[in-house]
């Protein structure tokens, strides 16, 4: 009974002091989504930026082009991101000694402060939303297959999300993720960009609140007074707020996926938790390293005897696989289909110190070796680059790969609550691979 102990430590002097963590940590994520339309020239990150980005909002709200000086700037970018995770400690302190939060504080407030991210900051710190609106606009509007053909083609079509675009490879991403920007863009007005990047960006938003969501019901089987506190930890968390709403990364949704699956895996729906969890793999293919493992989990819940168990264990795997293989089928060419992960491998390469990142493809298109290496980039990765990015994957990844068999053997011969050891485990493994 520590949790009981925490909880019963609750006082109203805890609660309010979760409550000013969360209104500091709302108005630091506000200020510096609203920070980013100061960014000089000459603004520098490790992970690269997307300047471009800040033109593209203050065309759509009309906004003066005014800047703020390097020093002052980079000074309050810091500011407001210390802010942030601060009063996010802070909070997690608070949570930590029994601090409860009314439903006013958690969907109430995720849902206002997560639409106007994703509707005022501009996506500057990546260009990744851009790509996935350039990768649907392919199919879309060229009539390409974009697990096929590259950001080269949509440079040479003249395509308007080209100036955003870094690299010059095929569609990198699960093939349901493919989809879902398909049918954005195919509603968005012709030949817009910002709508359906807003669009994205809202869809990362909701898979926040998802993700929330998902580990509030999983946390309330655990420990029911902390699990509204849970979801507010979960959706507003600075880098989740950012990266999600703010950026519109894909991840979100992956993970919004993998945590339902988990909470469906902790109601004993098992099947429903392997078919979701495959959702999140057919947005992007990591999470299917968790089928083994839910495959040993259905083995060990079946009934005695070799036939139930390899039943168990055969259904789950279909079920997870299956929402991979469907969404491929639209755009399968045989094993170049998957050529974009194998070139996204070969160019995964940190950036440098001044935050450059890979070449974009307008350069690459004036230089003879890459687009000649691009052109097609399935049949090269599929004929003669997937051994060398097999074996360059595994020589950065085998710590990685160390820390997955220790987890498989604790999800085989551990005890316990299947669900807190599934968390735990994919939460080792996804820092590793990081």
């Amino acid at each position: 009974m520590g949790t009981d102990t925490s909880v019963a430590q609750s006082t109203p002097g805890v609660d309010r002091a979760a409550r000013v963590c969360v209104i500091t940590g709302v108005v630091a994520a506000l200020a510096f989504a609203a920070w980013q339309f100061a960014m000089p020239t000459g603004f520098t990150s490790v992970r690269g930026l997307n300047p471009l980005a800040i033109n593209e909002w203050r065309k759509v709200f009309n906004l003066p082009a005014r800047t703020a000086s390097l020093s002052v700037y980079t000074a309050l970018f810091q500011i407001w991101i210390v802010l942030g995770w601060v009063a996010y400690a802070g909070l997690f302190w608070c949570v930590h000694r029994g601090a409860r939060l009314t439903r006013r504080w958690t969907w109430h407030l995720a849902i206002p402060v997560i639409v106007v991210l994703a509707v005022v900051m501009p996506a500057d710190l990546s260009t990744d939303v851009f790509a996935y609106v350039g990768y649907a606009r392919l199919a879309v509007v060229h009539g390409l297959n974009p697990h096929l053909q590259t950001q080269l083609d949509l440079i040479r079509l003249g395509d308007p999300t080209a100036l955003y675009l870094h690299w010059p490879i095929a569609s990198p991403y699960g093939p349901l993720w493919s989809l879902l920007t398909m049918g954005i863009v195919w509603l968005a007005p012709a030949g817009s960009v910002w709508a359906p990047v807003v669009a994205l960006k809202l869809c990362a938003g909701a898979a926040l609140l998802g993700a929330a969501a998902a580990a509030q019901s999983i946390v309330r089987r655990l420990d029911a007074h902390r699990a509204r506190a849970v979801f507010v930890l979960v959706a507003l968390n600075p880098l989740l707020l950012i990266e999600g709403p703010g950026n519109g990364h894909n991840d979100l949704v992956m993970v919004a996926l993998v945590l339902g699956g988990f909470a469906f895996l902790g109601t004993g729906r098992s099947r429903l938790a392997a078919l979701v969890i495959g959702t999140a793999g057919a947005i992007k293919l990591v999470p299917l390293v968790v089928v083994p493992w839910l495959a040993v989990l259905a083995v060990r819940g079946a009934r005695s005897g070799w036939g139930p168990r390899v039943v168990a264990a055969t259904v789950v795997v279909v079920l997870a696989l299956a929402p991979v293989v469907v969404a491929y089928v639209p755009f399968w060419s045989g094993v170049r289909t998957l050529g974009g992960l194998g070139e996204r491998l070969r160019h995964a390469e940190p950036a440098d110190a001044q935050g450059a990142r890979p070449a974009s493809p307008v350069t690459a298109a004036t230089s003879e070796p890459q687009p000649g290496a691009a052109r097609n980039p399935g049949r090269d990765a599929g004929e003669t680059s997937w051994g060398g990015s097999a074996r360059r994957l595994l020589a950065r990844s085998w710590p990685a790969l160390l820390v997955f068999l220790w987890a498989s053997l604790a999800i085989a011969f551990g005890q316990g609550d299947p669900v807190f050891r599934l968390a735990t485990v994919w939460a080792y493994v996804a820092l590793a691979v990081m």
